[in-house]
């Protein structure tokens, strides 16, 4: 037997229902109002029949013992046909409701009535998750499409969009359709929850039962064909305006799945969620006009474990969200109100602050020209609706899995590069400054200009000139084997070695051989360095110098043009190598070119070098300019336009010109 009850409503009124519905009052006759809650002692079977119904109001009235929540704004003719619906439930246990369109579509009343059926049945999560996204799919199209009869076909366009909500509003505010009621009633026993929803619509052509391995999906409507999806079984009669679902309790197709992973981290003793820890805090974003799909989207990201995830209405709103949330992943559906999909991609891959954030196209349309626009639009990857849950899930793990691998890719090489930049500053730092350049021409009468440029952010090339005496400098220029992070720790190296190095010696060869005995004990097998290295004398004009197999630097004294000698093995190959002392006079106006190998061994796009020839070809003209650093500015244009930028190798150039001694 079912009794009756009201909540806030004329006695009179419940009275009557329950006279046209031949049901007994409770708690009596007189009083058949809920007062207490809970302090009351409920029978099993009660219908509560209440006014002004809402969010909050269907939670409690649901949180009560009480199997019925019936709206009194319905139709006595839809009570009573409901009321019969009731009495006709085979199974021992029911939940239902009967509820007009307003407030359905003003409340969440799939998640209310999920927890409620939660509370009896103690769902395991993803079947508390399957349920609540079959139902809440379920109940809008009763709603939309059954009772208020509006067509989702019209949102194709922005214009269509405006003309679905215009007519929504209308039809929601019309009695002729709010006044018509959406009614579930679920039933269980110990193996299956069955759930049927019923609208009081115009109903469609006959279909039957929804097989998920059949072509009847082409018959039965988007909204049957996603919900065959996670029920195990969906049947439907009365040309489409009763739907009935069937669980079991035991198992469902997303809890299978679910249990398969549990299963398996199991074994190897995890309690990560489906995604694990660090995949369920990346943030995803979707794109979809439909409230429906946008549900059925954040349900099953909720399953995944996946709790930051924003919705957007339009493509307008998503990239306005794309640029304040910053997600890992964008959901994309493509037919939308004011921009579809194909322009929000367009929009997210012209900057590169959003180019790289992938992108999962969902859409109805499945044919090769889709697809083909979609990807090369800059789509990342492509499902259909209705989604299947076991697709989408794999699909959103990869993708998320990408991201996250190169977003960690992405701050390892952040941090290399702050290190390598911190490196070069280093390195630079070490080569003579301006004010080195600029002392040495006030105190010993030497014009000096420097270009240094590595091929790579760091290079093995160093150069440096300082005093030995007060009339003696000494200037050498050094080209580690190779470029790079390794060549430059060699540059570090050989800094740190001539600061130990007694520089009271005025003998280049003796310099030379202390080097190398430093440097053959510390460089790795296969590295080595040409060096240049001489002393000049400003008092006696003399200049004194030795090679290590370096270029051989181009001269101009008292007008005559020569290459000095730079023959010397290399440092670093052998323990005791020879090297020998050479002399010319360097007298006031006479200039030196030193440079590193990359100068004459450079290849253009032809494949042709420089070599010496073309290199005195083109410096000593440029020499004999009064202005050193324009001289040496135009030496290394003309080089460049020889052998155009990147070099392949690390370049230092140093021009010097002695001064009135």
């Amino acid at each position: 037997m079912i009794y009756l009850t009201g909540d806030h409503l004329p006695i009179k009124t419940i009275r009557q229902m329950a006279k046209k519905l031949k049901a007994p009052l409770w708690p009596s006759d007189d009083k058949p109002l809920i007062k207490n809650g809970l302090e009351q002692r409920f029978p099993k079977q009660l219908a509560v029949l209440a006014k002004d119904l809402d969010e909050d109001k269907l939670s409690e009235l649901f949180f009560l013992p009480v199997s019925s929540v019936i709206d009194s704004s319905s139709l006595s003719d839809s009570v009573e046909s409901f009321y019969q619906k009731m009495s006709e439930v085979a199974l021992p246990n029911s939940l239902s409701f009967l509820l007009t369109c307003p407030v359905i579509y003003s409340t969440n009343i799939a998640q209310i009535f999920t927890k409620a059926l939660n509370r009896h049945l103690h769902f395991s999560r993803s079947q508390f998750e399957s349920v609540h996204f079959a139902l809440h799919e379920s109940i809008v199209n009763g709603l939309i499409h059954g009772n208020l009869r509006v067509n989702s076909s019209m949102r194709q366009s922005a214009r269509d969009f405006v003309e679905y909500a215009r007519l929504l509003h209308d039809r929601l505010n019309d009695p002729a359709y709010a006044q018509k009621s959406v009614s579930i009633i679920a039933s269980w026993d110990n193996q299956k929850l069955e759930i049927k929803i019923r609208d009081e619509g115009a109903g469609y052509a006959p279909v039957g039962r929804v097989n998920t391995s059949t072509s009847v999906f082409a018959k039965s409507g988007r909204g049957l064909r996603i919900i065959a999806g996670t029920a195990d079984s969906c049947t439907i009669d009365d040309f489409g305006r009763e739907v009935t679902l069937s669980f079991l309790l035991e198992d469902t197709p997303v809890a299978r799945w679910l249990e398969s992973y549990s299963s398996e981290n199991a074994k190897t003793n995890s309690t990560k969620n489906i995604l694990g820890s660090e995949l369920s805090s990346c943030k995803v974003l979707v794109i979809e006009d439909n409230p429906s799909n946008q549900a059925v989207l954040g349900r099953l990201l909720s399953i995944m474990g996946i709790t930051q995830v924003e919705m957007a209405s339009d493509g307008v709103d998503g990239l306005q969200k794309v640029m304040d949330f910053k997600p890992d992943l964008i959901i994309l559906d493509i037919t939308m109100p004011r921009m579809n999909g194909y322009e929000v991609l367009h929009e997210l891959k012209k900057e590169r602050e959003t180019a790289s954030i992938p992108v999962l196209i969902q859409t109805a349309a499945d044919n090769r020209e889709t697809r083909e626009k979609t990807f090369s639009s800059g789509a990342t990857d492509f499902i259909t609706k209705p989604v299947n849950p076991l697709e989408f899930f794999a699909r959103v793990r990869v993708h998320l899995e990408n991201r996250l691998l190169v977003q960690n890719l992405e701050k390892q090489l952040t941090q290399i590069e702050s290190e390598l930049l911190s490196a070069q500053r280093m390195q630079v730092g070490i080569l003579p400054s301006r004010q080195d350049l600029e002392h040495l021409k006030q105190k010993y009468h030497l014009d000096v200009a420097q270009y240094f440029s590595p091929s790579s952010v760091l290079g093995g090339d160093y150069w440096q000139i300082f005093p030995i005496s007060k009339t003696k400098l000494c200037i050498y220029l050094c080209d580690f084997s190779g470029h790079g992070v390794a060549a430059a720790l060699n540059t570090f190296r050989l800094h740190a070695l001539f600061s130990q190095l007694d520089k009271k010696s005025a003998n280049p060869a003796d310099f030379l051989k202390k080097l190398n005995a430093q440097l053959y004990a510390l460089l790795p097998r296969g590295q080595f360095a040409t060096l240049f290295l001489g002393i000049v004398d400003l008092k006696t004009k003399d200049f004194v110098y030795t090679g290590a197999n370096a270029p051989k630097p181009l001269v101009i004294t008292r007008g005559r043009k020569m290459l000095l000698h730079t023959e010397g093995m290399p440092l670093g190959i052998m323990a005791n190598p020879k090297y020998k002392n050479y002399h010319i006079k360097m007298h006031a106006g006479d200039v030196m070119f030193l440079y590193s190998d990359a100068i004459i061994e450079s290849p253009n796009d032809k494949g042709n070098r420089l070599g010496y020839k073309g290199l005195q070809k083109i410096a000593y003209p440029l020499m004999e300019k009064e202005d050193i650093d324009g001289a040496l500015k135009e030496i290394m244009h003309a080089f460049f336009e020889f052998a155009p930028p990147p070099p392949v190798d690390d370049i230092t150039s140093v021009l010097f010109r002695v001064r009135d001694i």
